[in-house]
């Protein structure tokens, strides 16, 4: 619409001169920024405010940095920033009060009442999203966490990326083509939330903690790259490139507990410096200057980033691996065998009958010879036996939508026929 995006310091600098000179007459200027911490140095470095008042960060920040004293609460509204100024009398200096500033904690105060339920009918919008289950969470990676993501390696943060890993692998059949390692940068892992124990991977939770547009691509990346690119974001104060990791990455932090943590194993196995790996990760993170060695690595071989066209959404490619791993759950429970006992997997080999139309008869809840996305939408919930909302039916259409093998919007007898001839290539290993 025309609109145009001009620099944050330059408009400081005009608002300043404005809001002091004699049309307002200002005593005193307190910007609020939503800018990381190198940016909140560079007001101090350039201007003379007395405090500044700044968020963007997920970490409390509380220093002085050229005379300007910065304060950050951190994430979420946990704590809030009591700042007090004050003169010692009407000749001080405008610009150079006393200042007292401490952080407290939020929930220390009683709620407002008329408040509270106000939010709470907001957050009732989110039940469906709640109350819809995507997968269990293996022992592994509980209690599931995505607190201090900027600080630390955490278990949401593991437990995405090794879903990412797995997922694309599925596609990924050809050796030379599988992905080595997924990583992600702690800033994308946004939920800050600690998880109930015995929790399960919500629809809820995916959206809470990576973006809905969030997008990955598979680049190569020399070990001693890969190695050092993590370690680097692992030293010093949290930073929003602070590196999460799949489940078959290791590092170890010296016994001293002083300097970086060395990465012992990619994909399960010790690192080879030397050897090129496939890893899956944001693609504008490696050269965003939050890790030294990937943004001076490919920013000297930038050929070696993949096309737009080779992205892949988060969101997508982990909504279609769920669906793919519970249509093969649901077609091992509705076999020939689905009402014995047999723990083995009822799938269909060459020397088995698949009955494919037991199979649909089993599914298809209404009767009219397809399957609709209410027909697997009830089978997630009666089948399967996971939780689902009855208003929310996106992970049943992704289901569908794997399953409608020529993509005319419905699942017949054809499908299933198909699937009697090819689900033993469909199966997964990976049984989340």
């Amino acid at each position: 619409g025309g609109a145009t995006i001009s620099d944050p310091w330059d408009c400081l600098q005009e608002y300043k001169e404005l809001l002091e000179g004699p049309k307002y007459n200002c005593d005193l200027v307190i910007p609020l920024q939503h800018t990381y911490v190198p940016d909140d140095h560079k007001t101090c470095e350039r201007f003379d405010f007395p405090v500044l008042l700044s968020g963007h960060d997920h970490h409390r920040v509380d220093e002085v940095v050229d005379g300007t004293r910065i304060l950050k609460p951190g994430l979420d509204g946990i704590y809030a920033t009591v700042l007090n100024l004050s003169w010692e009398d009407g000749s001080t200096p405008a610009q150079s009060p006393n200042i007292r500033a401490n952080f407290v904690q939020v929930n220390r105060w009683e709620a407002d009442k008329e408040l509270e339920v106000e939010c709470e009918r907001a957050y009732d919008a989110l039940l469906p999203l709640r109350n819809t289950e995507l997968a269990r969470v293996p022992p592994t990676f509980e209690p599931l966490s995505s607190v201090n993501s900027r600080g630390s390696v955490t278990t949401m943060g593991r437990l995405i990326c090794t879903l990412l890993r797995s997922s694309l692998n599925t596609k990924r059949r050809q050796r030379e083509h599988r992905v080595d390692a997924v990583i992600l940068m702690g800033g994308n892992i946004r939920g800050g939330e600690a998880y109930d124990l015995g929790s399960f991977f919500s629809l809820e939770m995916l959206e809470a903690e990576v973006k809905s547009d969030e997008v990955v691509a598979v680049v190569e990346m020399p070990g001693e790259v890969l190695a050092e690119g993590i370690a680097a974001t692992h030293a010093g104060d949290p930073i929003p490139g602070w590196m999460q990791y799949d489940d078959g990455i290791h590092e170890v932090y010296p016994a001293a507990g002083e300097g970086p943590p060395e990465v012992m194993t990619v994909g399960w196995q010790p690192i080879e410096h030397d050897r090129i790996y496939r890893v899956a990760t944001k693609i504008g993170d490696l050269t965003n200057g939050q890790s030294r060695p990937l943004t001076e690595y490919y920013t000297e071989h930038p050929e070696l980033l993949p096309p737009k066209g080779a992205y892949v959404n988060v969101h997508a490619e982990l909504m279609g691996y769920f669906a793919r791993n519970l249509w093969r759950k649901l077609w091992e429970r509705i076999g020939p065998n689905a009402n014995n006992d047999s723990e083995e997997d009822d799938l269909c080999d060459e020397s088995a009958e698949c009955d494919p139309e037991g199979r649909l008869e089993r599914l298809d809840y209404d009767h009219d010879g397809e399957v609709s996305v209410d027909d697997i939408h009830k089978a997630i919930s009666r089948v399967l036996k996971l939780s689902v909302d009855d208003s929310e039916q996106s992970l049943a259409q992704f289901v569908h939508s794997f399953a409608d093998t020529d993509g005319s919007g419905h699942i017949t007898l054809r499908d299933f026929e198909l699937f009697c001839s090819e689900m033993e290539n469909v199966y997964e290993e990976d049984k989340w």
